[in-house]
């Protein structure tokens, strides 16, 4: 991996874990996974050894053989199910405030969160 241009991004690392704790938490090698998916394994192992990156489309793919939203698979499976419930009514939520309300409801989240506030 060194030398490589792109290096991942925190995020893409974070999702190259949990991709591994989602195949694991449904006691599956990465070749049971390719069978499933049609991914080839060398595309499943890059994602989750941090070679290749996931695309949009693959993750939605990955996301309905797992039965859950796409997002959850920036989560532990663990976390997933209730931190995505709670997104997707926020989400919801967002959608119908205009943009000043949103950006008050946004500094209410982060104070809650004991996030210091913005100057």
């Amino acid at each position: 991996m060194s030398g490589r241009k792109n290096p991942l991004s925190p995020e893409a690392k974070r999702l190259q874990r949990h991709l591994t704790a989602w195949r694991k938490s449904r006691n599956l090698t990465l070749e049971k996974l390719a069978e499933h998916t049609g991914n080839a394994l060398s595309t499943l192992s890059g994602w989750e050894n941090g070679s290749r990156e996931v695309g949009t489309d693959d993750l939605v793919k990955l996301a309905a053989f797992y039965g859950v939203h796409p997002a959850a698979l920036m989560m532990a499976p663990e976390d997933a199910g209730p931190k995505i419930d709670r997104m997707i009514k926020a989400s919801g939520i967002a959608e119908r405030l205009d943009d000043d309300k949103a950006e008050q409801w946004l500094g209410l989240g982060a104070t809650l969160a004991g996030d210091p506030p913005k100057r």
